[in-house]
Formats: C-alpha cells, sequence, structure tokens
C-alpha cells in the first residue's frame, strides 16, 4: 500500500467519523438556530481540523512499508484522534442548551452545569424534553423583601440573576401572560429600511401565516443573540432565528 492509498483511506474514515459527529452536534444537540447563536461551529472547525491533521496526516507521515512498529505507530495515532474527538464533542455538549428562561424581557440559554438544580422545586422541570430545552419561566419576586434580597446578591454581591436562579423558576405556561405583553409583534420588523426584514420575509414565505400571527423576544446566546419566534396566540416558541434582535 502506497502513501497515497493510505492518506486517502485515513482521510475517508476520519472524514466520515466528523460527519457523523457534526449531524450530532447539528440536529440533536444543537437544532435549528441554536447552533448558530451558540458559537459552536467554530469550535467544531477547530476539531475537524486538528483531527484531520492528526489521522490521516501523522498516519502518512510515519508510514513506511516494512518499517519496524509501523503497526503500533498507526494504533496509537488513531488512539489520540479518538481521545482528541471524545474530548472536543464533550465539551461542545457542555454547551448544549438545557433550558430557555424567559427573564423579564428576553429569553436565556442556560445550560445544566451553570445553575443549581437542587434548589429547583418543581423537579418536574429540571429534565431536558429530549433534542429541544426546557422552557422556563423565571418569575420576578412580588415580596419587597425577597426583591431587595435578589438586587442586593446581583448587584453587590455579583451572584446570578434570576434566569440561572432555580429557585425562581416556575413552568413556563405560568408566565404567558407577563411574557405576551413583554414580546414585540413581528411585523414592526418588516419596514423597508430594516435590514432584517428581508431574512423574516423568507422565514415567513416558509410559514402558513402572516406575520400578525407571530411575537418575537430576544434571546441570548454565547456567541450571538438570536429572536425567538413566538406564536401571537399561544405564547409559545415556534422557531429560533439567528437574526439580531436589537
Amino acid at each position: 500500500m502506497t502513501r497515497a492509498v493510505l492518506f486517502t483511506r485515513r482521510f475517508t474514515a476520519t472524514a466520515s467519523l466528523l460527519l457523523l459527529a457534526f449531524m450530532v452536534i447539528r440536529f440533536l444537540w444543537f437544532p435549528g438556530g441554536y447552533f448558530l447563536i451558540s458559537g459552536v461551529g467554530k469550535l467544531f472547525l477547530v476539531l475537524a481540523a486538528v483531527n484531520l491533521v492528526v489521522g490521516p496526516g501523522l498516519s502518512t507521515l510515519v508510514y513506511k512499508p516494512g518499517k519496524r512498529g509501523l503497526k503500533s505507530d498507526l494504533i496509537i495515532i488513531a488512539c489520540i484522534e479518538i481521545v482528541i474527538l471524545g474530548w472536543a464533542m464533550y465539551e461542545i455538549q457542555e454547551r448544549q442548551p438545557d433550558f430557555v428562561v424567559f427573564a423579564v424581557d428576553r429569553f436565556e440559554l442556560v445550560t445544566a452545569p451553570e445553575v443549581d438544580l437542587e434548589t429547583l422545586n418543581n423537579r418536574q422541570l429540571a429534565a431536558r424534553p429530549w433534542i429541544t430545552p426546557r422552557l422556563i419561566y423565571a418569575e420576578l419576586p412580588t415580596d419587597v423583601d425577597v426583591m431587595n434580597r435578589l438586587i442586593d446578591e446581583t448587584v453587590i454581591l455579583g451572584m446570578q440573576d434570576i434566569d440561572r436562579r432555580p429557585e425562581f423558576w416556575k413552568a413556563y405556561a405560568q408566565g404567558m401572560s407577563f411574557i405576551k405583553e413583554a414580546a414585540i409583534p413581528l411585523s414592526t420588523l418588516l419596514s423597508a429600511n430594516d435590514v432584517r426584514a428581508g431574512p423574516i420575509n423568507e422565514w415567513l414565505a416558509r410559514q402558513e401565516l402572516s406575520a400578525d400571527a407571530y411575537l418575537y423576544l430576544p434571546v441570548r446566546g454565547r456567541a450571538a443573540d438570536g429572536m425567538m419566534i413566538l406564536h401571537a396566540d399561544t405564547g409559545y416558541p415556534v422557531d429560533l432565528l439567528a437574526i439580531d434582535p436589537w
């Protein structure tokens, strides 16, 4: 077997493995607009570049027919490649949004490691429903003393705000009136001088309803902010668009 043949085989094997990893990341862990605003695309490109160098690159470099210990060298390189892939997949999975939390006037993407779920009163809210994050309503305290303490903790002590404090979390439906009140009609973005009108009109062309049937709220991601589209009647999200909401 020549080096060219070895490189082709190793490249094909590595590319196939990376394609499988990308499918898991793109369609299971970060579906729809979550992929773009979470910033995992750049991390995956780094992963792909490193694996292609370590796998096909090093294998071709050390390959020499009849070389003593060649089989062991190739096995070690393959193991290194798998370890790198496993570590990168773990890092990417850690960025997976487990919760989409509405707080005051926007949505926040929250991962499970960011919060102490032991303080969550409703344990049913702790589980992520398959590939989509759990919808959460973070309720501002109505008690004046609790509210003042929250302000002191977040402003003075630098503690997390209610979007990452499960003791303030409620079922999404419980905050529906507040969510719909905070949401903005999607039609307000369709003016001719708004650069967002083009992509929004493209999205609307794929829907069955007009812009009047939808509202939107900002959603903050790790790498960028997006736009959560809500059904005007139900108040539930129908899509997440990687469009600047500001």
